[in-house]
């Protein structure tokens, strides 16, 4: 009996949810649903799929080797049926459609919203759905084809060589965002930076670049940060400046869409680095005439930054 396609997705978000119930949640069926489909597809495959003698509470699910080995290749029948789905839209809708853009919100806020206008005038069939993620949610959205693009960032040079985010997908270079070293406005600050590096700061967690980029600065020059606080979101970090509580790096784009009135940029001979915005998304061939289309305005406004319009990246 031939397997069922869709049954195989149902079993792959078991194994990446951990259980029948989330799921469901996630694929908008019910519990039952769901395990309707399992037991379908063990009769399909001739295979137990489910290790049922460690289910914790009727809740918890853990697969055997086999329903292991069928998941992965689930990921390869999402990433096939997404591009498939991608293609009928292209040969359906010609310049019309819908295109579902992804990213964080500095990214969406300085070239998705002006891109916006732009399409109410120029292509007002164009629809656009726009959606705040993060960069893990957004590349599974990327491979699961409910997202067409995906704005992110690199924490790189704008000319060092790119892999790609994963087969199939292709990342390409927006523009460059330089780091600034932000201070309060109405507080005296230290002559040097490396006085300053041993004062307070605001910063963000760990895992980012401007966190990382503070570990080096102090490396570098032989001295240990003061007190930080640590924040996700740059409206936080820079009001905490305003308020004299330390000084941050953020990204220009950061601070010219959330400007401070209580703080201003510490001028510094140092070359603080940057990173680098960009835009990923299947590869042209398999792309809608309408993600196209919205992709190119994309890279026209990031060129209308000083961003580099003809930077390609590699595929995955």
């Amino acid at each position: 009996m031939p397997i069922d396609p869709h049954r195989l997705l149902v079993l792959r978000a078991v194994h990446r949810t951990g259980s029948v119930q989330a799921a469901a949640a996630a694929l908008h069926l019910t519990a039952s649903g769901v395990s309707q489909h399992l037991t379908r597809l063990e009769s399909e495959t001739k295979l137990a799929l489910l290790d049922r003698t460690r289910r914790g509470g009727g809740r918890a699910v853990a697969l055997t080797t086999a329903g292991l080995a069928l998941a992965e290749r689930a990921d390869d029948v999402a990433v096939a049926l997404a591009e498939a789905s991608r293609e009928a839209d292209r040969l359906r809708e010609g310049t019309r459609g819908t295109v579902r853009v992804g990213g964080f919100a500095t990214a969406l806020g300085a070239f998705v919203v002006p891109a916006l206008h732009e399409v109410a005038v120029s292509d007002p069939a164009l629809r656009v759905e726009v959606h705040e993620v993060t960069a893990a949610e957004g590349l599974d959205f990327l491979r699961a084809g409910e997202l067409d693009l995906l704005l992110g960032e690199r924490y790189s040079d704008a000319t060092a060589p790119t892999t790609g985010p994963h087969r199939g997908l292709v990342e390409h270079d927006l523009c460059r965002d330089a780091f600034r070293v932000v201070v309060p406005r109405v507080r005296a600050t230290p002559d040097t930076l490396a006085e300053l590096l041993a004062g307070p700061w605001v910063t963000s967690p760990q895992r980012h670049g401007a966190h990382r980029l503070l570990d080096q600065l102090c490396a570098d020059h032989g001295v240990e940060s003061g007190h930080r606080h640590v924040c996700t979101e740059s409206h936080t970090m820079l009001a905490l400046v305003a308020a004299g509580l330390g000084a941050t790096i953020v990204p220009d784009l950061t601070l010219s869409q959330a400007p401070g009135d209580g703080v201003r940029e510490y001028a510094t001979a140092v070359d603080l680095g940057g990173r680098v915005l960009t835009v990923t998304g299947p590869a042209e061939a398999h792309r809608s005439p309408a993600t196209r289309r919205f992709h190119r305005l994309l890279r026209e406004i990031a060129g209308g930054r000083g961003g580099a319009t003809e930077a390609p990246a590699g595929a995955g």
